[in-house]
């Protein structure tokens, strides 16, 4: 089906109400249901031209409010996930800010008990969270099971704790 003007104002109408319904049983907020099929139908207007629906209007139009709809849990899963990391980091910044003493380098400190840490522990901790490799990768890579990683990352936090309390 090729999209004109006159049918492309039909199927706004047609269609709008409905799928807003059915992006807010998704999202569970009328502006974001609302903000979702806008775009949709902003999609579909500025690739008018080239769009060549196959299928039905109905589930092509559907279909993208659905994905659209997938786009918008993600993010807000990703938001919310950044907003705790972000909350545990100015947690930590504050607590550090009480208990340093001025003059006292604590980004060398860190490095120091990173470096005493045992060399495997050292290697796999450094994969994990400097490189930022997931735990399959890393046991690919050492040929370690994925327990043995995940148990020597929980060593090397339990020793850096130790080693850092009084920094952080």
């Amino acid at each position: 089906m090729k999209l004109t003007k006159e049918n492309f104002d039909g199927i706004y109408l047609s269609y709008f109400s409905g799928l807003c319904r059915f992006a807010r049983e998704y999202v569970l907020s009328d502006q974001v249901a609302e903000n979702i099929v806008q775009n949709v139908f902003l999609l579909l207007w500025e690739r008018h031209r080239v769009l060549q629906i196959q299928g039905t209007v109905s589930s092509y139009l559907y279909a993208l409010v659905r994905n659209k709809c997938i786009d918008h849990l993600r993010h807000q899963k990703v938001a919310r996930e950044y907003q705790a990391e972000m909350a545990l980091k100015l947690a930590a910044l504050e607590q550090m800010g009480t208990n340093t003493l001025p003059g006292e380098d604590v980004e060398q400190k860190v490095r120091e008990a990173i470096d005493r840490l045992p060399e495997k522990c050292r290697e796999i901790f450094l994969m994990s969270r400097v490189e930022g490799k997931k735990h399959a990768q890393i046991a690919e890579i050492t040929g370690l099971s994925s327990n043995t990683i995940e148990n020597q990352i929980s060593i090397a936090l339990k020793k850096l704790r130790t080693d850092l309390k009084d920094f952080i």
